[in-house]
């Protein structure tokens, strides 16, 4: 049982290495950030089982948030969710800057379901991680996500510590946007996005004693492309790789 609990462990790590290595790919592409932030909503969906998902963005003239991309809701569904600092889970998120873990929504009395995007017979057994999107100590919004609470590939540990990151490297792209009267191509030289793909790229190595099949499989690309970044971030000596 503990060696099966350290392979599911381990399996999960790859898939959050492999979910923000495709994530560092989308925000280093120049495209709408819209459709950016859903495509990343996607990728939570596809690697890590993220049913539904919203990328909700304050407003300070109107004092509330909206939602700004989502997964898994209608158009109606993503105009209902707007919410005022410390309303619902979302709001509290925002007004307290703290990210909150809900096992099961349908026990939850500060859920408030306003999207509607689930019956209230289907809230059971659904759980809700919601998290702050800030840079240099300023919420810009909130990224939220459900999953089946009984999905034996999740944890909410690693899950945190992945969407924490992902929260993050959105509030770069969100933060640029305002700032660079959205001159997305700025987004490519990010710094940034730089650093952070040469630590999974480090990461992912030192994880598996420096063999490169093995680092590439966790990154989700092959050893050529390995080889490609770490000759781009120059950590090819740190390593005598193995194949």
């Amino acid at each position: 049982m503990a060696v099966r609990s350290e392979k599911v462990r381990l399996d999960q790590k790859t898939v959050g290495f492999s979910a923000l290595y495709e994530i560092t790919k989308i925000l280093g592409d120049p495209m709408d950030l819209p459709q950016g932030f859903t495509a990343i909503l996607r990728i939570l969906n596809s690697f890590m089982g993220m049913t539904k998902g919203a990328l909700s963005l304050y407003d300070l003239k109107r004092r509330e948030l909206s939602i700004e991309a989502a997964f898994g809701m209608t158009d109606e569904e993503q105009h209902r969710g707007r919410y005022r600092l410390g309303e619902g889970i979302t709001g509290k998120v925002m007004k307290l800057g703290i990210p909150m873990a809900i096992p099961d929504i349908s026990k939850e009395p500060h859920f408030l379901n306003k999207t509607r995007a689930r019956e209230a017979r289907d809230l059971h057994g659904i759980a809700f991680i919601c998290l702050p999107i800030k840079i240099a100590g300023e919420i810009l919004g909130v990224l939220s996500v459900e999953r089946p609470s009984r999905d034996a590939r999740a944890s909410v540990e690693e899950d945190l510590r992945v969407l924490t990151v992902v929260a993050s490297l959105i509030g770069h792209a969100v933060k640029l946007r305002r700032e660079q009267a959205r001159n997305l191509e700025a987004l490519d030289g990010w710094k940034g996005l730089r650093d952070l793909e040469r630590e999974l790229v480090m990461m992912a190595l030192k994880e598996t004693a420096g063999v490169q099949v093995k680092a590439a499989a966790r990154l989700g690309i092959t050893p050529r492309q390995l080889a490609y970044k770490m000759q781009k971030h120059r950590i090819i000596k740190e390593f005598r790789i193995e194949s």
